[in-house]
């Protein structure tokens, strides 16, 4: 040893021997405290199976060219490490983790579903992994939540339901006449050419009914900006208006169009007749509509190759405002990467490049990028893909607009803490004089944007890749963003906020006191109430998917609940109060909300409710939406105003048939009756419904007629007008396969 050596060597050095034996003694204790942990990590490894040493194994696979083999408990190990789960699998497969009632080889040979367990396995042991290895595989996106209907959901629906077969039937034929004819090339197909212009008349009474309607918040132009292009056009014509001029002016006589259909009807006093006849005729209307954005979308094509500038980018915000309010964002995708690398080119994303510009220019940047991320992030959420701008990759703030709507959010905050920091008087003194000062869609903006960082913060911080490598890191990233939440909700004003009753005085009081129409004004509200109730589900979803796999493992011995259920049935009854508001057409606004709180509660009633009353209850709430709300958008899309949308449920029962086979919410009675057949086999007897409500869910003779024309629109001029979806691209879809 090399003690001995140095004892030899050195007799006349009794220091260096004492060092040496002092350095030997801290060897023997550092081989003691090594065979300690080797003991700790076997009574580990006993509880959990051992860790697989993943560089090694790539290392040993490079040099020796044969494929290492796992063991099982290495195989369980390293599909813990980072879990990937679609949303059927979280709610289908994670809230079935109670139930021992399956049997797994009959699940295997019976279904292709290949249930996810908490772990990462698969329940079932499969030569394929089920779960496709893909940017969508993450549970994040509305738009997962809808491969319910896919093979692999509808064999699921087989094994929980039961004598649904027709039901069954419906949707496998409707899905797979779906994507037989899917075709990507021709979702958005080029106009060729520009479509006339009504006269002159007809157009100064739009921009008359625009400067009026308050659509200047919702389109994000301003009502000077589409007043001094108006006056270019009638001065010089359409061609000495640049391509985003031309873009920004038709979307605001389409966003006119469509109001003037579905939300409000703005008067016009002393217009001739037959200008009334244009503005004031629902067919007329949409005849106009589609016109305008088919000439909006041909200058696009040519713009969006070369660009002119900032006007350009404003350009392009005003048409995905209309396609998010026409339901159709999601097919917007391209638009929306194009906006926002437009705004990363011109600097707005850097808090430098506001340095110098004045005031009044600063904040429309401010704005204009602001926007950017919102319909960013709202894509990122629909369809489950990374957004284009992560949170930290910007350092651009919001200015001194924002300043008195922060103030006010802070007041608010503080009188509703326990004890109040301050007085509610001054809080609601507070907000009167906010709306004075900025208006309502100034603090619309701000909640909607602070929505947005949140979003951005729960997709990086839960769902990123990077995100799911650490459970306890997650599961504090979870805890802190449900925190930052409820300071979001209490900083709304008492009324609006989320899990108030959504038809209330204080509502009502808030709405009177706004500077915006009242249509207006709820659009605002209930944007921001329905993008809270998103990201907070997502937030559950998380907690839910953590705390059962720490359950699993052994760091924890409580059973999860899945709070994200209660969610949705809120997100429903907001949808109820939306239809008793005779404001149905804002469904297209807010279906992706909408229907992932139905897929929800279908989802988890079907898998793990037990209890008769409540089960009966999400059956009730869930039809009363389709009845109530989803049908009598439907109908009044055929021709009703919304003076008329009563009159409008009478005559579209004669399109009952085609609206089962094009319109993807028919598919809704169908899962529907699916949860009834259930109840009353599992509870022998029948869930009590309303004849309005039963014969909104029978079924029609012919599932798959022949295709017409949707309301006689124009769909090679307007896109946007198809079903939500038909605009989804088979390269959405490709998961669902």
């Amino acid at each position: 040893m090399a003690y001995d050596h140095l004892e030899e060597s050195s007799p006349k050095e009794p220091s260096t021997a004492n060092k040496a034996d002092q350095f030997h003694k801290i060897l023997k204790k550092i081989e003691s405290l090594e065979q300690q942990v080797i003991g700790v990590a076997s009574s580990v490894q006993k509880r959990i199976g051992r860790r697989p040493r993943h560089r090694n194994s790539r290392k040993k696979s490079r040099t020796s060219g044969s494929r290492a083999v796992l063991s099982p408990d290495d195989s369980k190990i390293a599909g813990i490490s980072m879990p990937r789960m679609s949303s059927l699998d979280v709610l289908a497969s994670a809230v079935l983790h109670k139930s021992k009632g399956i049997d797994q080889k009959q699940t295997s040979s019976e279904s292709n579903l290949g249930t996810v367990s908490l772990s990462g396995d698969s329940a079932v042991n499969s030569e394929t992994p089920e779960v496709p290895d893909s940017g969508l595989s993450v549970d994040y996106g509305v738009f997962l939540s809808y491969s319910v209907l896919s093979p692999r959901g509808l064999q699921w629906i087989r094994l929980k339901s039961v004598h649904c077969d027709e039901e069954i039937e419906y949707l496998s034929r409707w899905y797979t006449t779906f994507m037989h004819d899917k075709i990507s090339e021709t979702l958005f197909p080029v106009p060729l050419n520009l479509q006339p212009l009504p006269e002159a008349e007809v157009l100064e009474t739009l921009v008359e009914i625009f400067n009026q309607s308050g659509l200047e918040t919702l389109s994000l132009i301003s009502a000077d900006t589409v007043s001094a292009i108006f006056a270019n056009f009638l001065s010089n014509g359409l061609r000495s208006l640049s391509r985003s001029h031309s873009i920004t002016l038709h979307v605001a006589f389409a966003l006119v169009s469509h109001f003037q259909q579905h939300f409000h009807r703005t008067q016009v006093e002393g217009i001739p007749r037959r200008v009334a006849g244009f503005v004031q005729n629902n067919t007329k209307l949409r005849e106009l509509e589609d016109t305008f954005i088919s000439n909006a979308l041909f200058h696009y094509h040519q713009v969006a190759i070369i660009p002119e500038g900032i006007d350009t980018l404003q350009s392009f915000l005003a048409l995905m405002a209309y396609a998010d309010v026409t339901g159709a964002l999601h097919a917007s995708y391209m638009m929306v990467t194009l906006a926002v690398r437009l705004a990363q080119h011109l600097g707005l994303h850097a808090e430098i490049s506001y340095e110098g510009l004045t005031f009044e220019e600063a904040g429309k940047r401010r704005k204009i990028w602001g926007v950017c991320r919102y319909f960013d992030q709202k894509v990122s959420v629909i369809l489950g893909k990374p957004p284009v701008v992560a949170h930290y990759d910007t350092t651009a703030i919001f200015g001194p607009i924002c300043t008195p709507v922060e103030l006010l959010a802070d007041a608010t905050l503080a009188a509703a803490s326990e004890p109040p920091a301050c007085q509610l008087a001054f809080a609601r003194n507070m907000y009167s004089f906010v709306m004075r000062e900025v208006g309502f869609d100034v603090f619309g903006g701000y909640y909607a944007c602070r929505n947005v960082y949140i979003s951005s913060c729960i997709y990086s911080d839960l769902y990123a890749p990077s995100a799911t490598t650490n459970i306890a890191k997650q599961l504090r990233s979870a805890n802190a963003l449900l925190k930052e939440m409820e300071n979001f909700r209490v900083s709304l004003p008492a009324g609006m906020r989320p899990f108030d009753p959504p038809i209330s005085s204080a509502l009502t009081e808030l709405v009177r006191s706004s500077d915006l129409p009242a249509a207006m004004t709820r659009l605002f509200i209930f944007n921001i109430q329905f993008g809270f109730f998103t990201n907070l589900i997502f937030i559950q979803r998380a907690i839910f998917k953590t705390q059962g796999y720490m359950k699993e493992i052994g760091l924890s011995k409580e059973a999860p609940v899945y709070e994200g259920v209660r969610t949705a049935r809120t997100m429903l009854s907001y949808a109820l109060a939306i239809s008793e508001l005779n404001l149905a057409n804002y469904f297209k606004s807010f279906q992706w909300s909408i229907n992932l709180a139905f897929f929800e509660i279908f989802i988890y009633t079907l898998a793990k409710q037990e209890i008769a009353t409540e089960f009966e209850a999400d059956v009730k709430l869930m039809t009363s939406v389709y009845c109530d709300f989803i049908n009598c958008m439907e109908s009044s899309d055929i021709g009703s105003s919304p003076e008329t949308q009563d009159s409008a449920t009478e005559k579209g029962d004669s399109k009952k048939s085609h609206f089962a086979a094009t319109d993807f919410s028919s598919n809704f009675k169908y899962l529907i009756n699916v949860l009834r057949k259930t109840f009353r086999s599992k509870f022998d007897q029948e869930v009590t419904l309303t004849h309005k409500q039963l014969q909104s869910l029978t079924y029609v003779t012919n599932f798959f007629p022949e295709s017409v024309v949707e309301n006689g629109r124009q769909a090679e001029f307007n896109p946007f007008v198809m079903d939500n979806m038909d605009l989804v691209g088979s390269d959405t879809l490709h998961f669902l396969i």
